[in-house]
C-alpha cells in the first residue's frame, strides 16, 4: 500500500486472492500469496505470512480464488501493509499474466478490516452555535440570523483522508421516538482539502437552520463514516442539543451533556465547559484533559505511577480513563485484573464509547486476569494466574503479556495491589513492583499501579519512594452528598499542580473535574 496506517486497523483474520491468471506453460504453475506488514521502528525486517499450500493452476486462462488465514497481527499506526503473489511454472519458457483493473477481470485481494475509519472519543462531535461556541440550548426565539446550530465532526481515517467518500449527518428528535428531522443523510463538508499525507482526524462541519415552526425538544446527533467502497464504516450516535422557548429553565438533567445533581445548570464558558449554580458559588464542568493538566503536561514514557485511594474513590475509572486515552494513540496496553474479572473492564470501557475488543484483536490490548482464580471460576482470558500469591508466576505472565518489541512505549495498568496483601508478604509485593516497573520503564513506557487503604504501610511506602508519580483520589461525605476528589501528590522533577480537585464520574463521559474557571 502506498503511505503507513495513520490510525490502528482490526483484521479479521484472513485475506482471499480473487485471480485471473493465463498460463501459457505446458505444465502446471504453482501460485502463492503473501500478506506483509511492517511495524513502525522495525527496520527493513517486513513480517510475511505465507500460503502454506500452492494453488495450483493448469494451462489455459483461470478464475482462481483461495483463501490465506493471517491471524490477526498488531497492525497499529505507522505500520506498512503489502499483498504479493508468487507463480513458479514448473517448466522454461512458460509465461504466467496477471489480469487486474477492470470489471471482466478484476482481480484483487480482499481482507475485512474494522476500526480503519472511526471517531475520537470522548467528544467527537461539537455542537456549537452561529458564532461557533460550544453551547447545548438554542432558543425557538431567536434573532434573524441566530437559527444555525453548526456541527463539527472529527474522523480518523487509518488510510488517509481519501478513503473517506463522505460523513452523513441526520439530526432525530429524541421526543418523536428518534424521527429525522432537518438534516437527513447530510454530506457534511471537509473543514480543509485534506491530502492524502494529512494527519488525522480530519474536521467535517455541517450546518442547520431550523425553521420558525420547529418544536420544543430534544435532538441528536447521528453520524454516518462512508468508505470509498461505499461502506458505511463507522456508525455514531452524538451528543444532544434542545430546542427551547425563551426563558427556558434547564430541566430536566438528561438534556444536559454534564449533569450536575442539585445544581441548575445553565450554558456557560467556553470549550465544553457547564456552568452551574450552588450556594451563591459558581463552578465549571470540565473534561478530563483537565488531569493533564495537573500533572503539568501529561504522563511521559519512563514513568511510574501509584494510584491511591479509598474504596469508591474512581481508582479504577482513572485507569480506565487512561489506557482508553493510549489505545486511542496506538500505544499498546496490558491490563492486569486482580480486583474484577476483565469483562467487567471491558464493560466500563464500552460505557465510554471504547470498544477495546478491536483493541485485542490487533494485538494492542492484553488482559491478564488474575482474578477468576479467586473468584473460583475458571479464566476466559488467554493470559491468566492461577494465584495472585504467586508473585514470580504473576511477573513470568505479564512479561509474556507484552508484544516486545512493538511494547516499547506501552503501559501496564495494575489494578491493584490491595487484594495481593493477603497472599503475599509486604517485601515480596515492593519487590515485584520494583522488578515490574523497571522492567516497563526500559521500554519507556508507563506502569500504573493502584493501591487501595488496606495494604501494609511499608508496602505504601515504598511504592511511594519506587513510584515518579503519585496519585492521590478521596471519596468522602459532605452535607450528606457523597463527593470525590483528586490530587496529584508527587512528580519527580515536574513542576504540577498540587491541590485537590474535585471531580464526577458521569456515564458516558468518565471523569468530568469541576473548576472555578472554565476551560479555555
Amino acid at each position: 500500500m502506498p503511505s503507513p496506517l495513520l490510525a490502528p486497523v482490526a483484521v479479521s483474520g484472513s485475506v482471499t486472492f480473487f485471480l485471473w491468471i493465463n498460463n501459457t506453460s505446458t505444465a502446471p504453475v504453482a501460485v502463492t500469496g503473501s500478506f506483509d506488514y511492517l511495524l513502525p521502528g522495525g527496520g527493513s525486517l517486513w513480517n510475511n505470512i505465507s500460503s502454506p499450500t500452492p494453488h495450483t493452476l493448469q494451462r489455459g486462462f483461470h478464475a482462481a480464488n483461495f483463501t490465506l488465514q493471517i491471524g490477526q497481527p498488531p497492525l497499529t499506526y505507522g505500520t506498512q501493509l503489502s499483498f504479493s503473489l508468487n507463480a513458479t511454472a514448473r517448466l522454461p519458457n512458460g509465461n504466467v499474466t496477471l489480469y487486474w483493473g477492470s470489471i471482466q477481470v478484476p482481480s484483487h485481494a480482499a481482507v475485512v478490516l474494522s476500526q480503519y475509519e472511526t471517531m475520537p472519543q470522548p467528544n467527537p462531535v461539537a455542537i456549537l452555535d452561529h458564532s461557533g461556541n460550544p453551547t447545548t440550548y438554542f432558543s425557538l426565539n431567536p434573532d434573524p440570523g441566530n437559527n444555525i446550530v453548526l456541527i463539527q465532526v472529527s474522523v480518523i481515517s487509518a488510510f488517509g483522508p481519501l478513503d473517506i467518500s463522505k460523513v452523513n449527518l441526520t439530526i432525530v428528535n429524541q421526543n418523536q421516538n428518534n424521527r429525522p428531522t432537518g438534516p437527513a443523510d447530510q454530506n457534511m463538508t471537509p473543514y480543509l482539502p485534506y491530502s492524502q499525507l494529512s494527519p488525522p482526524p480530519y474536521v467535517f462541519l455541517a450546518t442547520w437552520s431550523y425553521p420558525p415552526n420547529s418544536t420544543q425538544g430534544t435532538y441528536q446527533v447521528w453520524i454516518d463514516i462512508v468508505d470509498v467502497q461505499g461502506n458505511i464504516a463507522f456508525s455514531y450516535q452524538g451528543p444532544s442539543f434542545g430546542l427551547v422557548p425563551p426563558g427556558y429553565v434547564p430541566f430536566p438533567y438528561s438534556l444536559i451533556p454534564y449533569i450536575v445533581v442539585a445544581g441548575v445548570a445553565a450554558s456557560g464558558g467556553a470549550g465544553g465547559a457547564m456552568l452551574y449554580r450552588r450556594r451563591r458559588r459558581k463552578s465549571y464542568l470540565i473534561p478530563f484533559d483537565h488531569f493533564s493538566t495537573m500533572t503539568g503536561g501529561g504522563l511521559d514514557g519512563g514513568t511510574v505511577v501509584a494510584v491511591e485511594g479509598n474504596t469508591g474513590s474512581g481508582k479504577t475509572r482513572l485507569l480506565e480513563q487512561l489506557m482508553a486515552e493510549d489505545l486511542r494513540n496506538g500505544r499498546p496496553c496490558v491490563f492486569v485484573s486482580t480486583g474484577d474479572f476483565p469483562n467487567s473492564i471491558r464493560t466500563n470501557m464500552k460505557t465510554m464509547g471504547v470498544d477495546v475488543s478491536g483493541y485485542e484483536q490487533n494485538g494492542l490490548l492484553t488482559f491478564v486476569d488474575g482474578y477468576s482464580a479467586e473468584a473460583g471460576q475458571e479464566s476466559r482470558e488467554k493470559v491468566f494466574v492461577p494465584s495472585i500469591g504467586d508473585l514470580t508466576t504473576l511477573g513470568i505472565r505479564i512479561s509474556s503479556a507484552f508484544p516486545s518489541p512493538s511494547f516499547k512505549g506501552g503501559s501496564l495498568y495494575f489494578d491493584s495491589l490491595t487484594p495481593l496483601a493477603s497472599k503475599a508478604r509486604p517485601e515480596s509485593i515492593v519487590s515485584f513492583v520494583q522488578s515490574v516497573g523497571a522492567k516497563v520503564k526500559g521500554l519507556q513506557g508507563k506502569a500504573f499501579f493502584a493501591v487501595g487503604l488496606g495494604v501494609d504501610g511499608t508496602v505504601q511506602r515504598q511504592l511511594e519512594d519506587t513510584s515518579d508519580c503519585i496519585v492521590q483520589m478521596e471519596a468522602f461525605e459532605e452535607s450528606g452528598s457523597r463527593k470525590r476528589r483528586l490530587r496529584i501528590a508527587k512528580f519527580r522533577a515536574r513542576k504540577h499542580q498540587e491541590g485537590w480537585a474535585l471531580f464526577t464520574i458521569e456515564d458516558g463521559k468518565g471523569i468530568i473535574f469541576y473548576s472555578k474557571r472554565p476551560k479555555r
